[in-house]
């Protein structure tokens, strides 16, 4: 990330209203079915999400390229009477995420990764580990200009996610009028020897 564009989401982050508001609705309905453990949440910001997993017993580490959202985001867990583990980081950058893992889920929201951040990502991710996804989809581009480099589709995750892990859900709803897709990566069953040819 550029010099500029991290000035410029402090900035965001040291203007924004401390009502951050609830979990994303996706993750709520999806929570019984997401792996116990140890949670990397990537591009946290002010931990709406990463507050409330460590709340339910989740082990969470929050990582984020804004120090103002991170320091925001530790207020808020002390608050909250829990601990989130909080790093800042670029995800540009090759050793970003080194020494973090291995983590049971990858928590995606509001945020796509570049092809080569979802290769350090996956990495720090156990052999068992799940992957949640939750972001504008291409059709907020079409209806909204949404920038398409925000926007996602199955095809990109496919691409990174297949054919280690596979979506046992994948749905594109809309939510405060803005299009999103969201789904749930599980670890691929392995195929006995002899089997699928």
């Amino acid at each position: 990330m550029s010099e500029a564009d991290r000035r410029r989401w402090e900035e965001r982050w040291r203007t924004r209203s401390h009502d951050l508001g609830t979990p994303e609705p996706f993750l709520l309905r999806l929570l019984p079915r997401l792996p116990r453990g140890r949670v990397l949440d990537v591009a946290a910001g002010a931990g709406r999400h990463a507050v409330f997993l460590a709340a339910r017993g989740f082990a969470v580490t929050a990582v984020d390229i804004a120090e103002a959202a991170l320091q925001l985001l530790a207020e808020r867990a002390r608050a909250a009477g829990v601990t989130v583990i909080t790093r800042r980081v670029d995800l540009d950058e090759p050793t970003a995420l080194q020494g973090l893992g291995p983590f049971d889920l990858l928590l995606v929201i509001r945020y796509r990764p570049s092809p080569a951040q979802w290769r350090r990502l996956l990495a720090t991710l156990a052999p068992t580990g799940a992957v949640l996804v939750c972001t504008f989809g291409e059709e907020d581009h079409r209806r909204h200009g949404t920038r398409r480099e925000h926007c996602i589709s199955r095809a990109e995750l496919e691409a990174v996610l297949a054919p280690a892990r596979r979506p046992v859900v994948y749905e594109v709803f809309e939510e405060g009028g803005r299009v999103l897709e969201g789904s749930l990566w599980l670890p691929a069953p392995l195929v006995p020897a002899g089997h699928g040819r």
